[in-house]
């Protein structure tokens, strides 16, 4: 079994765990209904090395989503990606979200991205994606955000928020190819590296 690139996305609260060969991606429990949604790593990560044949000693690389999202189950989330990656001796690298979901609109040709996630009421985390970076992000009420997105001519929505019954958000997840792309631009890492998830900034 050659190497392997471990994969979680979490923030979303829906947690979408992969596994990744070179750029190929080998498994994802998005697409697995026993499997999808399950907050049980540990036995999604078993589930997947067994149908692989393969072993834990083979992931040397991790990648794990750090939000901004769902509190609980992002921290949850970025413990278990840094407790195996510092049970192997690897680094584990942390993804924003909005990075995630902003790549995966933006590359269907949907133009800028708008993402808005829930925070604590009465308040969202809000970012504006284009040109392939994170050009706005801001924990603010949804009305200022609502405000600021009515300046736009269009959008594409990401997130878990509604603007309107016409305007509604297309995805809250990123598909586990586009985490593998982005994580394939990411530069080497210390052995060290440990991912720290965000609370309600983006520094």
């Amino acid at each position: 079994m050659t190497e392997l690139t471990f994969l979680l996305q979490t923030s979303n609260g829906v947690p979408v765990m992969g596994l990744a060969q070179g750029d190929i991606v080998v498994f994802d429990s998005a697409q697995d209904e026993t499997l999808r949604g399950s907050r049980d790593y540990r036995t999604t990560l078993e589930t997947a090395l067994d149908r692989l044949g393969a072993k834990l000693e083979n992931i040397t690389e991790l990648y794990v989503d750090i939000g901004p999202g769902g509190l609980g189950v992002t921290r949850t989330g970025v413990a278990f990606a840094n407790a195996l990656g510092f049970a192997l001796g690897r680094p584990t690298v942390g993804l924003p979200a909005f990075e995630l979901l902003g790549h995966q609109l933006e590359q269907n040709g949907s133009g800028p991205v708008a993402i808005l996630r829930k925070a604590a009421r009465p308040f969202v985390h809000f970012g504006l994606f284009a040109d392939g970076k994170l050009s706005h992000y801001e924990h603010c009420e949804r009305d200022t955000a609502v405000e600021q997105l009515a300046k736009l001519d269009s959008y594409a929505l990401a997130g878990n928020v509604d603007i309107s019954q016409d305007i509604m958000p297309t995805c809250n997840v990123a598909a586990i190819e586009t985490m593998l792309k982005i994580a394939r631009k990411q530069p080497a890492a210390a052995p060290n590296t440990r991912a720290y998830p965000i609370v309600e900034t983006l520094a």
